[in-house]
């Protein structure tokens, strides 16, 4: 008897330990600037242009307020649709919110495209992707390489 109850003991605690290894942990002080700058490099646009207020609340349809702290880069030249947006939720309890408001703006954007109109970077949209790193959220329109390898490098920075 005394068997199994170890057996059972050393189950629960792996699987508690399990638990605990699944919620990532990120940091939440890191200034937007450190981030870009591992962004921009691994985006490989030449012309990146930071979107001001106007931007988010004219053509994103996004509320600045909303936000702790933001940047959006788009393309400025070329035929790229190329672009990301990183923003800082006030707290934890508003990443959710934030979500939501990006993915409106991911739809806005998918449902307002003409066909006609570039068609190689349509892939671009419909794959692009938002992803959560505690209170950051992030969105990302670019190639599946590109997209990947930000995703990673803003995982490794903001990682605890």
């Amino acid at each position: 008897m005394t068997y199994k109850r170890c057996a059972a003991a050393l189950l629960l605690l792996c699987m508690l330990l399990s638990l605990c290894a699944c919620g990532a942990k990120y940091k939440d002080d890191v200034a937007l600037s450190k981030i870009t700058g591992v962004i921009d490099p691994k985006l490989g646009v030449k012309d990146l242009k930071e979107m001001n207020s106007g931007y988010l609340s004219g053509a994103m349809r996004l509320d600045p307020a909303s936000f702790a702290s933001y940047a959006v880069k788009v393309n400025a030249s070329g035929v790229s649709i190329d672009e990301y947006g990183l923003f800082r939720a006030p707290d934890k309890d508003s990443v959710s919110d934030v979500k939501d408001q990006l993915e409106g703006y991911l739809k806005l954007r998918r449902d307002s495209w003409m066909d006609g109109y570039m068609p190689e970077e349509k892939p671009k949209l419909e794959k692009a992707e938002i992803r959560e790193y505690g209170i950051y959220v992030l969105y990302v329109i670019a190639s599946d390489e590109a997209r990947e390898e930000i995703f990673q490098a803003v995982e490794k920075l903001l990682k605890k």
